[in-house]
């Protein structure tokens, strides 16, 4: 079996002066009047203190300028903070309605996408890739529509093999194509499982062919107009989309410095959308409904792949499914172009957590631990 490809990196550390202050000076903090789900227990002013120092000292070891941090029940809000600033230079803070590019969380939409087709009867999970996209290459010849939903097509991962800076340039599918081809097949298809945006980029592809529109125009017509997200889009850098947080790295020195936006044509679905919070409540939401996607079409994208072996890999279709302390799970988390985001679901409690932070190169999954904790306290204390 091939080597798995992680799917969260380790902060490194450091924090600029201009970030302390926007931090300690720029909160916001709403807590809806809505009472709170019965599966979700009230914080107390302790807790809360005790997340927000987590939080701030999470910022301040990683040089991290703003970050947002939410809870959704049933569609509602019941959390929503703010930290830092969504513009350096602007000395713009974080808002409610601050809109962040998600990465690779955008794989869910194309999935979605593909399995709204499934459910019209004009796609079929287990037909060749090539029955949709006749001129990709010969060698990837056998692979699967499901393959690529579940990264066990073997189809070399482009990002991979140019770095994250792909993504800083127009790019047409055939070089993005040709990136790809440039390295033998991983495994043959089916036999393994590595994390390939390709696939996504592929699958992105797909959708367009059928439908005969762009991967956008799709996803707005399909997804998010009928689920009122009025902030979820592909992360055009030319477009002018109100409250877009800027993206940040850090350089050698360890200093804070700006990250160029996504150009949509080099990841489509693979990582290009950018959202917000109360968006992505409304998808989970919708996810634990029948408005969009029937239950015979969730089951297939939260259930864990098998390898030819009977291994499961914690993987559905463009969502992590793996449980955590025995609370069944559907995440990802998404970095690109100055961001990383991490979206998590927990159905049988009824609770999202989502983590917006703009710099590239840290992880959320320490924040998102901290937040469930704090509102799930039988979970037990915070990891250190």
């Amino acid at each position: 079996m091939a080597a798995r490809k992680r799917l969260f990196d380790s902060p490194p550390s450091g924090f600029s002066a201009i970030v302390r202050v926007g931090v300690l000076l720029a909160s916001v903090t709403l807590f809806c009047s809505l009472s709170l789900s019965a599966q979700i227990a009230q914080p107390s002013a302790e807790a809360f203190a005790k997340l927000d120092a987590r939080i701030y000292a999470h910022l301040k070891e990683n040089n991290i300028p703003g970050a947002l941090v939410a809870v959704a029940s049933k569609g509602e809000m019941v959390h929503l903070r703010t930290y830092g600033m969504a513009n350096v230079e602007l000395s713009v803070p974080v808002s409610e309605d601050a809109v962040f590019e998600i990465g690779s969380v955008s794989k869910q939409f194309v999935s979605a996408a593909a399995m709204l087709l499934v459910q019209d009867g004009q796609l079929n999970l287990d037909d060749a890739i090539h029955t949709y996209l006749p001129t990709l290459p010969s060698e990837w010849l056998g692979v699967t529509v499901r393959q690529l939903l579940t990264h066990t097509s073997g189809i070399p991962d482009y990002e991979e093999i140019r770095s994250y800076d792909v993504y800083r340039f127009r790019m047409t599918p055939e070089e993005v194509i040709r990136i790809a081809h440039s390295r033998p097949m991983d495994f043959a298809p089916g036999t393994g499982w590595y994390y390939s945006n390709t696939g996504y980029f592929l699958l992105s592809m797909l959708v367009e062919r059928i439908e005969g529109r762009p991967l956008g125009k799709v996803l707005q017509s399909r997804i998010f107009g009928p689920l009122a997200m009025t902030q979820t889009r592909l992360a055009d850098p030319e477009a002018i989309i109100p409250n877009r947080a800027s993206g940040y790295w850090v350089n050698k020195a360890g200093e804070l410095i700006n990250r160029m936006p996504t150009e949509t044509s080099s990841t489509l679905g693979a990582g290009g959308l950018l959202s917000s919070a109360r968006d992505l409540a409304k998808w989970d939401h919708a996810l634990g409904g029948d408005v969009l996607l029937s239950a015979e079409s969730k089951k297939a994208m939260w259930t864990s792949t098998l390898l030819p072996d009977g291994e499961a890999v914690g993987y559905g279709f463009g969502w992590v499914v793996r449980d955590y302390q025995g609370l069944r799970s559907q995440s990802h988390s998404g970095q690109v172009a100055g961001f990383v985001t991490s979206f998590s679901r927990f159905p049988e409690r009824e609770i999202s957590v989502i983590v917006f932070l703009n710099r590239y190169r840290v992880s959320g999954h320490r924040l998102k631990v901290a937040v469930l904790h704090t509102f799930l306290p039988e979970l037990g204390p915070i990891p250190e």
